[in-house]
């Protein structure tokens, strides 16, 4: 009997603590007139029937950020999860804010977008520099509007390799100072095209007028070391941008690099590199099997081979040239924060593959790696299965990765892991200038 009033009151507790959330301290007055032998059945029983559910974490752009009220646009608000394609595009076509410097007497446009300015530790140009920010094309994240004429703000700092050195080596790190509010603009950007670059992925996701019309293979930057010293540099920088500045082609390291555009700086976004072979004909071979992987000193390297779309990086740039975009596409990066995921297929996910000596699997039944041809169809659970152990992911229209090479990715990335260890000891003297008076 006195089992049975035990539970019944417990369980008024639970719908008064259930069912009304202004009624905390009532429902407080009758736990203490309960008393619940920690030896008892009833209370083991309820422990097991009330499990602790961690959340998963979140992440945004903003992530470690000292500024959590949502303050900035939604580019650094908005998780960074491609599969919610309408949120994705709404951060998109929200407006950038800018830094424009004005004209400056002997420089030409395209010298403009190369200039940089500075972030400072108070809201005084003698203060401390805490980062760099690139003039016309990168974005900031607006905390605050003094009435002192300083503004607030927080980016991913665009420290570039110079001469003179650059001024602060927090090579792509988060920071936040403040800079004068009369070089704050905002800028409306295109429906026409809009880039979302994942560094965790290693993807660039194409939209257009509201949708995601293609996927391609990228490279960003990374940390190498180049004969005689590191260059931390090479990281490419996170954050929000504009496609600035029409390069075309520029060669880097005797390698050529075909429809670059400018987005930050020194940054481009160019086709993957090639070499000329003596016959005038392009060869990729050194470069195009490391796309999907960090190998480039910053610019974003994407893929030449069509999508079943007929999209690839040619066709980014020929419609920016033509139709004149420069200036109004928004490009966004985000950064591959440790604790960052890849997501798992759904095991029921249809792939295709050619059975009559196809080496590839395809995400759709048709590919222009293949012409004319209509694939059969698997689901991505006999991946690792015959005879679709042997297949390769198709460059072209690219599909899912597999199981193990998702999973291989998530455990340098995984929670407690530091997948940045070289590059955190290189910011280090960054931090001593930090600290010293």
């Amino acid at each position: 009997m006195m089992r049975l009033r035990s539970l019944f009151c417990l369980l008024t507790v639970l719908v008064l603590l259930g069912t009304c959330g202004f009624a905390w301290a009532e429902a407080d007055e009758i736990v203490e007139d309960i008393w619940v032998d920690p030896d008892d059945e009833l209370a083991e029983a309820v422990e097991k029937a009330t499990p602790v559910v961690e959340a998963e974490e979140v992440f945004t752009p903003s992530h470690g950020s000292a500024y959590t009220d949502g303050q900035g646009s939604a580019y650094w608000n908005t998780p960074m999860d491609i599969s919610d394609e309408e949120a994705v595009w709404n951060m998109l076509m929200e407006p950038i804010t800018v830094v424009d410097l004005g004209k400056i007497k002997g420089k030409s446009k395209s010298q403009l977008t190369k200039l940089q300015t500075y972030l400072y530790q108070e809201p005084d140009e003698k203060s401390k520099i805490i980062g760099e920010v690139s003039n016309l094309s990168q974005g900031l994240r607006v905390i605050e509007t003094l009435d002192n004429g300083w503004s607030l703000v927080e980016c991913y700092s665009s420290s570039f390799f110079s001469k003179p050195a650059t001024k602060t080596k927090a090579w792509n790190l988060l920071v936040s100072g403040y800079i004068p509010t009369k070089y704050l603009k905002q800028v409306e950007p295109t429906k026409r095209l809009a880039l979302v670059v994942d560094k965790l992925a290693q993807r660039l996701y194409v939209f257009q007028e509201g949708k995601m019309i293609a996927t391609l293979l990228c490279s960003t930057g990374l940390v190498q070391w180049n004969g005689s010293k590191y260059q931390p540099y090479n990281e490419t920088r996170s954050g929000e941008f504009l496609l600035i500045n029409m390069t075309g082609q520029l060669t880097s390291d005797k390698l050529i690099c075909a429809y670059a555009i400018r987005f930050n700086g020194g940054d481009e976004v160019h086709e993957v590199p090639h070499q000329k072979n003596k016959d005038g004909s392009h060869n990729y071979k050194t470069t195009e099997p490391k796309l999907g992987t960090k190998c480039s000193h910053g610019c974003i390297r994407v893929q030449r081979l069509k999508t079943p779309e007929g999209i690839n990086m040619a066709w980014i740039y020929n419609l920016v040239n033509s139709e004149k975009l420069c200036g109004k596409v928004k490009v966004v990066i985000w950064e591959d924060w440790q604790g960052r995921q890849l997501p798992e297929p759904d095991p029921e996910t249809v792939l295709y593959y050619n059975p009559n000596g196809g080496s590839y699997y395809h995400r759709e039944d048709h590919c222009t790696n293949g012409k004319g041809i209509t694939f059969t169809p698997f689901t991505y659970s006999q991946l690792d299965e015959a005879p679709y152990s042997k297949l390769q992911a198709c460059p072209n229209c690219v599909p899912e990765r597999r199981l193990q090479d998702i999973q291989a990715v998530n455990e340098v990335y995984a929670e407690g892991g530091d997948h940045e260890e070289l590059l955190n000891t290189l910011r280090q003297d960054y931090w001593d200038y930090l600290n010293k008076d």
